[in-house]
């Protein structure tokens, strides 16, 4: 929906699509930094919109992913990665976990065991033990396992597959705004369907290029960032978790929880009300009002449980 250039011709020159496997692929848009990547740029909060490694485009399914140098950088970068505004916005990020959990354990009644790869600090693994079931979590973040651990949560330091879950399985395994993050996705979603206990389910959240919000901001959409390195839509999305072995049974656009200083703060991004923001947040009502948290769903990511089995 993006591209308005010419019809493009073959060329392999952009690689192999991450998502489909297609050699028809070609480059889509051009990076926003000469600078190397550093960790901070990889932050979960980082709020420069709009920037992003230069990007390719399949033609065979439209995902769009991240091509250069920088990409085989990712997974050291992640492992010193420090997040100190993540934390600010856990009391949020809470009300997320447990409606998403909620959401899961509804398309498997009878699960007891749970998975969150990209655990962060742990909030998914917390919500999930508070409703019941043995929960663990894996994230390749040091500082951000380490926290976890500090809160007494099992999460272990570094990637799916993870040599400690050898020979484990799981009713239901969360992948959360993370395979945007990773340059193989088709490997993650196997790794997950691997370590499905039978009839167990995938819950899979991540943003939809596709959606009529990316398509109106267009280069200035809130999913262009850094940390992202490849861009579903539906179809995109559908492909790779057919290659994975896994079967979409369910898709719903997935909401969110803010609180109204972080919207207000963010809005900043693209209109001029940074005065008012001050003004506001210096007015004890204001403070007030700013600190509540409202759900909020744009209709710019997908939902998706998924689970073993061949695609229809």
């Amino acid at each position: 929906m993006h591209d308005r250039s010419p019809e493009p011709v073959r060329s392999t020159a952009s690689g192999e699509c991450w998502a489909c496997g297609s050699l028809e692929t070609r480059p889509w848009r051009g990076g926003g930094t000469a600078a190397p990547l550093r960790a901070e740029d990889l932050a979960i909060t980082d709020a420069r919109y709009g920037l992003t490694l230069p990007l390719a485009r399949c033609l065979a399914c439209g995902f769009r992913f991240a091509t250069g140098d920088e990409v085989a950088r990712l997974h050291g970068l992640y492992a010193s990665l420090d997040d100190p505004g993540y934390q600010e916005s856990e009391e949020p990020r809470r009300l997320q976990m447990r409606a998403l959990v909620t959401w899961a354990r509804g398309s498997h009644p009878g699960a007891r065991r749970a998975l969150d790869v990209g655990a962060a600090s742990g909030l998914l693994v917390a919500e999930a033990a508070r409703q019941g079931l043995e929960a663990v979590g894996v994230e390749p973040s040091r500082a951000l396992a380490e926290r976890a651990r500090r809160d007494g949560l099992r999460v272990l330091c570094g990637a799916l597959p993870h040599p400690a879950l050898e020979g484990e399985r799981f009713d239901l395994i969360f992948l959360v705004d993370v395979v945007e993050h990773v340059r193989d996705p088709v490997g993650l979603l196997r790794a997950c369907a691997d370590r499905l206990a039978p009839g167990g389910r995938l819950a899979l959240v991540t943003p939809d290029a596709g959606s009529v919000a990316a398509w109106l901001l267009r280069r200035r959409w809130w999913h262009y960032r850094l940390a992202h390195v490849g861009y579903f839509d539906r179809r995109s999305l559908e492909r790779a978790l057919a290659r994975a072995g896994l079967r979409a049974e369910t898709w719903r656009r997935a909401g969110w929880f803010f609180s109204i200083r972080y919207l207000a703060e963010r809005v900043e991004r693209y209109l001029p009300i940074a005065a008012l923001n001050r003004l506001v947040a210096r007015l004890p009502v204001g403070a007030r009002i700013y600190d509540r948290v409202v759900p909020l769903n744009l209709f710019d990511s997908w939902a998706v449980i998924a689970r073993a089995g061949d695609a229809p």
